[in-house]
């Protein structure tokens, strides 16, 4: 009783911890994050840190229901994992060094100076759960999930809960004896998501992705994107493939080279040092010029300085670079580099180049081309793989765009769509099993270590996401399953007594009938009540007046769509069919 008495003192407003505003934030600069500051849900603490109003905790807890929901359909367990971790285990993973080079993880030390990471993933933490609790493939497969923050030291923080230093997150892990087991998890979590955003009824995308420094260059990996203009992803489209862009195959325009080769020639090009500046001084296509980037890569133990090039018009991709060579991280090399190695920016060549060169696709076909002679103002024309320098090795380095061909649909291009990455699954094999020593016998009673692949979805970017999509002028539009309540409801004029009898009255049979409903019982005028209301987003919104005491016909409001008007006999039959979930 005193818990049910709880449950309906505080859906009245007058009770609940709330508060709109007309203006949002100065830092507030995507719509998503503008409403949900303006309406009260969340209030920014430190940059990249929000709090969570009870509206917004609501909201949270029936994204969380539904999440739970869909996970354990397909078989997951929940579980808690620790969020402070030791370093010995991320030593393990080989990780420690690699995050800790991003400068994005936070790092602290207890009294002993035993070293610790707040945890931004799982997977070590998983391996070391089974370690030694999974030990015979009778026990497999499993999948464990959880829901907790993660903390990301970024860089910069920016559009609320979009790209924050602490979030919220559902993270899974599945554990399998064999790789068909690993892909029928992989189907399994895929399944799980599908239903999962298709219930919060928001348009996104399934797309290929890279998966970074978690799974490796080998994983198989999907990211899920909900388009929205504001998205910080580049989401290349074909027909029914779909990538993100960074991970996108590249097919660029083809361009027709001369079919006789001519002798190379060492020309000069003083103060000439960008590819623009190059195809002006040469009079040449940009197509016939070999632009060169330099990069510095940082393997567990060692530092590489690697010239890329590329065709003079296109772009090189740092993730396909990053997957080519394995390593734990590409950064531009800087002025100091080049000095090392004796490089000159501006003048780079793969014509007796000192240090490793590769280039993209775009470039073995390429006949007399221009490039840099690695010598100050000076350049080579009529430069001829194999005759001239030594044929590098070639790869797809080349950022796809917009128009690019599709190479998995004939004639197929790619348009381009900005997307907000709220899930991502991959598989990864033993990476973190071997490293952790979670092993387990197989039917020949050998060792083998166990399958992992990872499911992740942000909770807090993912319920953004769905605002980010869902508003308009007046405020929030809540997808029905996670909005904060059901119906919103007030009495015309709080004041008088029958319109105040009459609302009360309706409001306990709503709560009786297990609608969530907020009571707006302020004596506020009505204006000013409705306002909040679309603002806060509520799904539907009840007005009890003067018609409704002469006629005993009831308006109801939805957030979007024309007016309903019923008798209090077709009540019943509209909560049933409307109100609960």
């Amino acid at each position: 009783m005193i818990n049910s008495l709880k449950k309906t003192t505080n859906m009245r407003l007058t009770n609940l911890f709330f508060k709109t505003f007309k203006e949002a934030p100065s830092d507030a600069d995507v719509p998503s994050h503008k409403l949900l500051e303006k309406a009260g849900f969340i209030k920014r603490l430190a940059r990249g840190h929000y709090t969570y109003t009870p509206l917004m905790w609501r909201v949270i807890g029936k994204l969380k229901k539904i999440i739970r929901e869909e996970m354990e359909k397909e078989g997951s367990q929940e579980i808690f994992l620790p969020q402070l971790h030791p370093k010995e285990i991320w030593e393990a993973s080989g990780r420690w060094d690699a995050y800790k080079a991003e400068k994005l993880t936070y790092l602290v030390q207890d009294r002993d100076e035993n070293e610790y990471c707040l945890g931004p993933t799982h997977e070590e933490a998983v391996a070391h759960l089974v370690k030694n609790w999974i030990t015979s493939y009778k026990q497999l497969p499993k999948n464990l999930y959880q829901i907790t923050n993660k903390f990301r030291d970024e860089i910069r923080p920016r559009f609320g809960l979009m790209r924050c230093k602490e979030f919220l997150m559902k993270d899974a892990y599945s554990l399998s004896a064999n790789t068909q087991q690993m892909d029928n998890e992989y189907k399994k979590m895929r399944r799980a998501y599908q239903k999962i955003f298709d219930r919060l009824e928001i348009d996104y995308v399934i797309v290929q992705a890279d998966a970074g420094k978690i799974g490796g260059s080998q994983s198989q990996s999907e990211e899920f994107q909900v388009t929205a203009e504001i998205g910080e992803d580049t989401l290349l489209v074909c027909d029914d493939f779909a990538f993100n862009s960074e991970k996108a195959p590249c097919i660029i325009s083809k361009f027709e080279y001369p079919s006789t080769q001519e002798p190379i020639e060492k020309f000069e090009t003083p103060n000439v040092r960008t590819i623009e500046d190059l195809k002006n001084f040469a009079k040449s296509p940009i197509e016939m010029l070999i632009k060169i980037i330099v990069y510095k890569l940082t393997h567990k133990d060692s530092e590489e300085i690697v010239a890329v090039g590329i065709r003079g018009d296109r772009e090189i991709n740092p993730i396909k670079l990053t997957n080519h060579f394995k390593a734990l991280d590409v950064t531009l090399a800087e002025e100091a580099d080049l000095k090392k190695v004796g490089l000159k920016k501006g003048f780079i060549g793969p014509v007796n180049c000192p240090v490793n060169f590769v280039a993209d696709n775009s470039c073995k076909p390429m006949v007399n081309f221009i490039c840099g002679a690695n010598e100050i103002d000076f350049h080579f024309k009529n430069v001829n793989w194999k005759t001239d320098c030594e044929e590098p090795i070639f790869d797809d380095f080349c950022q796809a765009i917009d128009g690019d061909l599709c190479p998995l649909v004939p004639e197929g291009r790619y348009k381009e769509k900005r997307g907000i990455e709220v899930g991502h699954i991959f598989s990864f094999g033993d990476k973190y099993s071997k490293a952790l020593g979670a092993f387990f016998q197989n039917e020949d009673g050998k060792p083998q270590p166990i399958l992992m692949g990872s499911f992740g979805i942000g909770v807090g970017r993912l319920t953004q996401a769905c605002v980010e999509q869902n508003y308009d002028d007046k405020g929030i539009i809540w997808p029905k399953e996670i909005a904060p309540y059901s119906v919103f409801l007030t009495a015309v004029n709080m004041k008088d007594e029958d319109q105040r009898a009459a609302v009360e009255a309706l409001y306990q049979k709503l709560l009786n009938s297990k609608v969530e409903v907020l009571f707006d019982d302020r004596k506020e005028r009505l204006g000013f009540k409705l306002k909040d209301s679309d603002l806060v987003g509520m799904p539907y919104k009840i007005i009890i007046g003067k018609s409704y005491l002469a006629e005993k016909k009831l308006e109801i409001e939805p957030r979007v769509g024309e007016k309903i008007i019923l008798s209090e006999d077709e009540l019943d039959s509209f909560i049933k069919e409307h109100l609960l979930s």
